[in-house]
């Protein structure tokens, strides 16, 4: 039992961290006052504007890497950072979940070998934990999400990721505690 919950939460924490390492709502900020509104949404991989006024209406996204916008020594170091950290957090987290399904699936029959499932779960939950730390305790944007009147906050990416790093945790632990299910087994629980 303990090997099919921790297939199923790897599973997800695997959904949820890709998920939020792609969508550009890491930082969110919106402002509305006499009859114009800004909203600018910033990602690990671009970032986007929505501007809607009298005169002027715009709503498009600038990806950090594009040479047409910026050269290649624009991207902020902690975007960089964290987006390989997510990266490997998510193939951990993937590799992790397909070793524990071919693993529960296609055990021996006298064990179950779902712990280095689990080590690479744990280390996948730390490293997702690690890249949100890493960019929210950044100066720039420590700076930016303090600084009175400008909106920014994290936002859905952000949180995604820490809840699939607190997931791939849990689960890293329940594969660790994984044993095979077998009639002595059941007898005796």
């Amino acid at each position: 039992m303990d090997a099919k919950l921790a297939i199923l939460l790897s599973s997800i924490a695997c959904v949820f961290n890709t998920i939020g390492l792609a969508i550009p709502y890491w930082l969110a900020a919106s402002k509305s006052e006499a009859g114009q509104s800004v909203s600018v949404n910033m990602g690990l991989w671009s970032v986007c504007v929505d501007a809607a006024g009298p005169v002027l209406t715009m709503d498009t996204c600038y990806a950090y890497d594009d040479p047409y916008i910026n050269d290649a020594n624009s991207v902020p170091s902690v975007v960089l950072a964290t987006r390989y950290i997510e990266i490997v957090a998510s193939l951990m987290m993937c590799t992790s979940t397909i070793w524990g399904i071919i693993k529960t699936v296609l055990h021996t029959p006298t064990a179950l070998y779902t712990k280095p499932s689990g080590v690479k779960c744990i280390i996948a939950g730390i490293l997702a934990l690690v890249g949100c730390i890493l960019f929210a305790t950044n100066s720039d944007i420590k700076t930016l999400v303090s600084t009175a009147g400008s909106g920014f906050h994290e936002h859905a990416g952000f949180a995604m990721c820490i809840v699939a790093g607190v997931l791939s945790l849990v689960s890293g632990v329940l594969y660790m505690l994984a044993t095979k299910e077998t009639p002595q087994h059941k007898q005796f629980a």
